[in-house]
């Protein structure tokens, strides 16, 4: 089997082999598992049952990046033990695993398990907060500028004055404008009352990311980006209850992991990245081996090169498995 190479397929020439051939197109082995987005059907409902049709892989990538909910994580909030096997699988080939998320660490650690954290790296916060662990390393985080923050609430509050706001400092600690009973506040933000603040502390505390929900979060998003420009990134997450997280204009997922990976001369073109929500869009552009879950929004399917099954069908674990099936 075969297909005929176009100038999209290129950024996969090192990760993957194509065979040659004009009447490949029906039987591709690169659609089945990995199904090309741009102008090709979306065939990943076959893929499945048509374990002979996948990529044949020259090398692993050089670094793995992988969103959490959605993606990695299944509709139960779980880590299935195929996917744990999957992100094994690259830490014993050496493969850095960086798990980049839009959650702050408190809920990251409640739900991920430690043992598996502490051979991964994570971006926490859409790039707010990144911490390198063997074989990367390193402490990143982005604070809001000073300037910045009460404006930036003030807007808030003018579109909608019941919006909801947290204003998150290292992950752990947060201010908001509600409160809630302990039980509460542990299931849905795994914190401990000692943990919230009032806006008026957690503004003094040197903050890295503000979320805002409760309400119309286009047009509330309108209004900053027409008020504050590049000066600062809006970024809407959907798979829950519609959220804009607010950040520094420096902290993306992107750049947090290419400030991970520089110091260990890894470049974005050399790591296969997964995801299925909004702020995955960024990340999923800047690497070269871009896949997109089953699941995944319209618009996260549209800018990836390739799309596997949903999360809970372990699509992330089908892919690595033959990442490393077929280069041993």
């Amino acid at each position: 089997t075969g297909v005929a190479v176009d100038s999209s397929e290129h950024a996969l020439h090192d990760f993957c082999v194509s065979c040659a051939g004009e009447d490949a197109t029906i039987n591709c082995p690169v659609r089945a598992l990995l199904t090309l987005s741009h102008g090709l059907p979306d065939v990943t409902g076959v893929m499945m049952d048509r374990g002979k049709d996948i990529p044949t892989f020259l090398r692993p990538p050089h670094a793995v990046a992988i969103d959490l909910d959605g993606t990695l994580l299944n509709s139960q909030m779980q880590l299935s033990d195929r996917n744990r096997r999957g992100l094994e699988q690259c830490i014993e080939h050496g493969i850095p695993v960086i798990i980049a998320t839009s959650r702050p660490a408190r809920i990251f650690n409640r739900i991920f398990p430690r043992d598996l954290a502490q051979k991964c790296s994570f971006i926490l916060m859409n790039g707010a907060i990144a911490k390198g662990n063997p074989p990367l390393c390193g402490y990143i985080k982005e604070t809001l500028p000073d300037d910045i923050l009460l404006g930036l609430i003030e807007c808030a509050l003018s579109v909608d004055p019941h919006v909801r706001i947290a204003i998150e400092i290292d992950g752990f600690e947060f201010g908001t404008n509600w409160t809630t009973d302990p039980a509460t506040l542990w299931q849905r933000n795994s914190a401990t009352p000692d943990m919230v603040l009032s806006l008026d502390e957690a503004l003094k505390r040197r903050p890295c990311k503000v979320a805002l929900g409760g309400t119309n979060t286009v047009r509330l998003a309108g209004c900053l980006t027409r008020q504050f420009g590049n000066s600062i990134s809006v970024v809407e997450a959907r798979i829950d209850a519609p959220i804009l997280n607010v950040t520094s204009q420096n902290a993306t997922k992107p750049r947090a992991l290419g400030r991970l990976l520089a110091p260990h001369s890894i470049h974005l073109d050399e790591v296969m990245a997964f995801g299925d929500d909004i702020p995955d869009i960024d990340m999923l552009g800047a690497c070269r081996i871009s896949v997109g879950m089953g699941n995944a929004f319209p618009e996260v399917k549209a800018i990836c090169k390739y799309l596997t099954v949903s999360n809970d069908e372990d699509g992330v674990a089908l892919v690595l498995e033959e990442v490393f099936r077929r280069v041993q």
